[in-house]
């Protein structure tokens, strides 16, 4: 798989980026109705998660959001990284139901104009006059646009302030629902291993973004199968999401996957133990999605994420996998 430099390096400032082996239906539409500062790029299903390969290309490019789509079979899947609300983007583009990514970024297209930032205006260093004013005039001028940008910079703080309170009774609201959909001893043992994503996200800022969405989609999950579902699909979450995050949160432990990328130098295979931690976070994600799309719709609930293999390889971790030179 090509590496984030030689994504960047291919991709340059191409806003629909289609990488070799991977494709979309309207890449040329979709160049013409992208915004500005938007990047698309087109990849086979990687080895490691889609997001994390969006976050990076982000950082390195400095664009506005990045959108990377894995060219599926059947239905191809997302990975956003964004200055703008990542989350709602990545439940958009599932939200248009569309098997081709391309057709479901240009059904958002005109949601992701970037922020535009505050104009300036330019001063004056040529005595005490501008543009044939008096010096009386120009005072009149200065003093309008001090108290024009002292009222902008009040109006900014408040809208500020508002969207901030928004999104705090919004982020207590979701906690309080959360707590409502996860009762009876699976559902506290959810929310524990919750707050331990948050927790994880904390202690691991390189895949940080990855559980802080997976985090995200998990609680959304419940709280819509409570206001939509059944007891039975609630009990059914709750037992399938107690067995996958034990295991994720086992491989995301310090003993693990943050022993590894502290001292690699202590593991044979560091990168490729790193690689599926991250792919299973991608898969639990993917599938956490799924399911909301899946309640949403009254369909029945599909579970086709397992992680055995993952958990096998932490379990049998031994000192020949730690120090190369041991004898398994």
């Amino acid at each position: 798989m090509a590496t984030v430099n030689d994504i960047v390096e291919t991709c340059g400032d191409i806003s629909v980026c289609q990488l070799p082996g991977a494709s979309i239906s309207n890449a040329s539409e979709l160049q013409r109705v992208l915004p500005d500062g938007v990047q698309v790029i087109v990849i086979e299903p990687p080895d490691v998660s889609s997001t994390h390969i969006a976050n990076s290309v982000k950082q390195a490019t400095g664009a506005d959001t990045v959108i990377v789509i894995e060219d599926h079979a059947v239905k191809d899947r997302f990975g956003v990284a964004s200055n703008q609300d990542s989350d709602s983007i990545f439940e958009a583009l599932y939200g248009q139901g569309q098997n081709d990514g391309g057709l479901a970024v240009a059904g958002i297209a005109d949601t992701l104009v970037p922020s535009s930032p505050a104009a300036s205006i330019p001063g004056n260093d040529e005595g005490f006059s501008l543009g044939g004013l008096s010096g009386g005039a120009l005072i009149a001028v200065v003093a309008m646009v001090v108290i024009g940008g002292t009222i902008i910079e009040v109006v900014h703080r408040v809208r500020k302030k508002n969207r901030a309170g928004a999104n705090g009774m919004s982020a207590r609201r979701l906690e309080k629902e959360l707590g409502e959909a996860l009762d009876g001893e699976d559902g506290r043992f959810l929310r524990e291993a919750i707050e331990q994503l948050d927790e994880r996200a904390r202690a691991l800022p390189q895949i940080g973004p990855q559980l802080t969405g997976l985090r995200g989609h998990i609680s959304e999950l419940f709280v819509r199968v409570r206001k939509r579902g059944t007891d039975q699909q609630i009990r059914l979450l709750q037992a399938k999401y107690k067995d996958t995050l034990t295991k994720l949160l086992k491989a995301l432990s310090d003993d693990y996957y943050g022993d590894i990328v502290r001292n690699p130098r202590f593991w044979s295979n560091p990168e490729s133990r790193l690689a599926d931690v991250q792919r299973a976070i991608g898969s639990v994600d993917s599938q956490a999605v799924e399911n909301i799309m899946q309640v949403n719709e009254s369909r029945d609930l599909e579970f086709q994420v397992a992680l055995d293999s993952l958990i096998k390889s932490v379990d049998e971790a031994r000192l020949s996998d730690v120090y190369s030179d041991r004898e398994p």
